[in-house]
């Protein structure tokens, strides 16, 4: 696919963290997920914020940021431990890094997503893509499940530091179309050293802490993946990531 064209209950949920193996702490659950099982964790919110979205378009773009946390955890990497300054203090969250390329008849375009989570239910996330020239695709912050807030200012920077080996299948039985989308590329596993700084406008109900989230730069890991297509043809990865960050917010 051309890049041009692409990225971007509670109570309920809780049940699929302890199946998949972990408790309700931390942003990572607190149990020591693998990535597969992780993904199969963020599949459940991403299933469950796709049928709210239905009756509630609030949850749309749940479901959108939902699922660029699923692909680095489907195709292998471990989320990276970031501590990340908000207007109130430091925190901990978990994050990835990754990168596509579409490489059409020997010219290659690229974009490089970051996104990061404040707790294992993702009821507070940020998400930001940009292009190897550095312009933007959009940063967003997603808070109170389900409200998206689009970025006041930004700094963001990610540069590739190793890739490594082909990523691993995805584990059986995720439903999210992102996971199919990504099989049809080239994926390997890599290394980023990332930096964001973002800031919101305050709103009513979300906590004011978020009107500043940064962390400096970060050794994260991710993905690579690759669209290898002819001249015009376009891959599903490439329309999913950069229309979901472009178009709707």
């Amino acid at each position: 696919m051309h890049l041009s064209t692409r990225l971007f209950f509670a109570a309920a949920i809780v049940a699929t963290i302890a199946a998949c193996g972990g408790s309700s702490t931390g942003p990572d659950g607190g149990g020591g997920h693998t990535p597969g099982t992780l993904a199969q964790h963020f599949d459940t919110l991403y299933q469950h914020a796709k049928a709210s979205s239905v009756s509630d378009a609030n949850f749309t773009f749940r479901a959108q940021a939902l699922s660029n946390l699923e692909l680095g955890a489907a195709f292998g990497a471990a989320p990276t431990t970031i501590t990340v300054t908000t207007s109130s203090g430091t925190e901990q969250w978990k994050g990835f890094v990754f990168e596509e390329l579409h490489d059409s008849s020997g010219v290659v375009d690229s974009a490089t997503f970051i996104v990061a989570y404040r707790d294992s239910l993702v009821h507070t996330m940020v998400l930001s893509g940009f292009l190897a020239n550095g312009t933007s695709l959009g940063s967003f912050l997603l808070a109170n499940d389900t409200l998206g807030i689009s970025s006041s200012s930004r700094t963001q920077s990610a540069s590739l530091t190793s890739v490594g080996s082909s990523c691993p299948a995805p584990i059986s039985g995720l439903v999210n179309p992102i996971i199919a989308a990504g099989e049809t590329t080239t994926c390997t596993s890599a290394q980023f050293d990332a930096a964001l700084a973002l800031g919101f406008p305050a709103t009513t109900g979300v906590d004011a802490a978020l009107t500043a989230v940064s962390f400096p730069t970060t050794s994260i890991a991710g993905e690579r993946f690759v669209d290898a297509g002819t001249p015009g043809s376009r891959v599903g990865l490439a329309s999913l990531l950069r229309r979901r960050l472009k178009t709707n917010y």
